[in-house]
């Protein structure tokens, strides 16, 4: 059972931005360009990610792919970003990244609050050349559940206005409607309680699994794992990377 600030940090980012080799450069005062370093090969297909824990946890994938992986939320964030940290806004960041790092089409990879992102990100742009979210369901993705959450929680006030501004978003018709190569995976375990509400991911997208490959998803469920698969690249990457090759 996971707590409160446990749940917020794991659908929240979960980066740590000394573990990467490089310093994220920053563009002048006053302009909103998130941080990135570029990994592996600089004529290889793109792969946009957010920073995650452990130290290179893209060093297998930067094999053969270069990856974007950004500073976001950034560390440093000023109040008008907490205030406006909305979906528009972290798309749109996220886009201006791919601009600035010369990426006119890239995939995503997402794994739990990168994969919430992930999701808005394919329904506003057809940049993308494929979609992998892991440890959230594409479809009956608990929302609500995580805000309230959030809102109870002490930890970054950023998701509470990140998750208000999905309230209101059209959750299946908006998943209908993606159209590059996506897969969904989540460890079969992977379900806690956070500060009152049951987080179910890994049941979610097994029930859903039909729908979703009838809409075109790749679904794999990892046995055994819960919301920690996000942490053990050894199992995930090997998993993305196979989805890549077949992809992109």
């Amino acid at each position: 059972m996971m707590n409160r600030r446990a749940v917020l940090r794991l659908l929240g980012s979960t980066g740590v931005l000394s573990a990467l080799p490089l310093a994220f450069p920053r563009r002048a005062s006053g302009q909103s360009l998130p941080g990135y370093v570029v990994q592996g090969p600089r004529n290889a297909p793109t792969v946009l990610a957010f920073d995650r824990m452990p130290s290179e946890y893209f060093k297998v994938l930067a094999e053969k792919y270069r990856i974007v992986v950004l500073d976001v939320p950034p560390t440093d964030a000023p109040q008008d970003v907490v205030e406006s940290f909305t979906a528009d806004r972290v798309c749109a960041d996220i886009l201006a990244v791919a601009d600035a790092a010369g990426a006119q089409r890239f995939a995503w990879f997402g794994f739990s609050w990168g994969a919430v992102v992930g999701l808005q990100l394919a329904v506003r742009t057809n940049r993308l050349t494929a979609l992998a979210c892991g440890g959230w369901p594409p479809l009956g993705g608990q929302y609500a559940e995580t805000l309230a959450a959030a809102e109870a929680g002490t930890g970054d006030k950023r998701y509470v206005t990140y998750y208000r501004s999905l309230r209101n978003w059209p959750e299946r018709d908006a998943v209908s409607q993606i159209a590059c190569p996506r897969i969904v995976f989540a460890g079969t375990n992977d379900q806690f309680v956070a500060g009152g509400p049951r987080i179910r991911i890994g049941p979610l997208v097994a029930e859903h699994r039909q729908e979703l490959e009838g809409l075109g998803w790749t679904v794999r469920m990892v046995d055994g794992f819960g919301h920690e698969l996000g942490g053990r690249p050894d199992v995930v990457i090997p998993l993305v990377r196979e989805f890549f090759d077949r992809s992109i």
